[in-house]
């Protein structure tokens, strides 16, 4: 049975060691982060600004998600008490 990706990347040898699983996972973790830092980089377009505008910019996207992440951690549990609170006095009624 022919394997698709022995195929692609040629025939394996004998002589050939593979990597550990460890090793790969962490390569594909490395490889996703980066891919995630690039998305970030071309969706904000901060590759066409000079270093000192991409540091500024960078604050200001930190700061603005640091405080919705904030906001969030303390409203939305109040809210969801509310709305149960709600909902509960519904179904007793």
């Amino acid at each position: 049975m022919i394997n698709l990706q022995d195929v692609t990347r040629g025939y394996r040898t004998t002589f050939q060691k593979q990597q550990p699983a460890s090793v790969t996972t962490m390569k594909r973790l490395k490889d996703s982060v980066y891919w995630l830092y690039f998305q970030y980089m071309m969706i904000t377009c901060c590759t066409e600004l000079e270093p000192w505008e991409q540091m500024t910019a960078h604050v200001i996207i930190a700061t603005v998600v640091s405080m919705l992440v904030f906001t969030a951690y303390v409203f939305i549990p109040t809210h969801l008490g509310v709305a149960f609170r709600f909902f509960l006095q519904l179904l007793l009624k």
